[in-house]
């Protein structure tokens, strides 16, 4: 009885301590807006590689996706559309905007059938393999628990927006458009 009792104590205590942390590093150490982007790197499907730092001068739209989210697929067309709006658009500093798609898939290659059905014609485009996103070092690195999220990063590698909506993106964009 007592044995159970300092068990069940303990496995509290544990759990509770868990959430902390799992709190402290989703919440309070993810980056939000006004922060530096983290920098990373990727294998973009064309097999070359990327920095964030390729496109320091730029402005990027950084959207976390997954073939297998509904909310991500009825999102797309809004993408579709900010990244034709502005695919010629120069902004301040004579920046332009990077489109970087990033796909958290568990296994196949249904992100490939949905990049096709909308077209997806830029080149920043790259995969990672997670049975859960929370695996991911980069959704670690952004704070991503869910998707779809989107970021937008100016020329300088500050984070701008961060969680946002499409439509907040193309409003700032269209304030920073010459």
């Amino acid at each position: 009885m007592i044995f159970d009792q300092l068990k069940y104590r303990i496995i509290i205590s544990i759990s509770f301590t868990i959430l902390i942390i799992v709190i402290y590093i989703f919440y309070f150490n993810s980056p939000r807006s006004g922060n530096k982007a983290p920098i990373f790197s990727v294998k973009l499907i064309d097999q070359s590689d990327y920095s964030l730092l390729d496109s320091r001068g730029n402005y990027i739209l950084l959207d976390f996706w997954g073939s297998w989210c509904s909310r991500c697929l009825s999102e797309i067309p809004e993408l579709i559309k900010i990244k034709n709006k502005f695919k010629s658009s120069y902004f301040d500093q004579k920046s332009k905007l990077d489109v970087l798609t990033i796909a958290f898939e568990k296994k196949g290659d249904n992100w490939k059938k949905v990049a096709e059905k909308f077209n997806f014609d830029w080149k920043l485009q790259a995969v990672q393999f997670h049975n859960f996103i929370l695996n991911s070092p980069l959704s670690n690195q952004y704070g991503v628990t869910e998707i779809p999220s989107k970021f937008l990063i100016d020329p300088n590698g500050l984070i701008i927006l961060s969680n946002t909506s499409y439509s907040e993106i193309e409003k700032y964009l269209d304030s920073k458009k010459l």
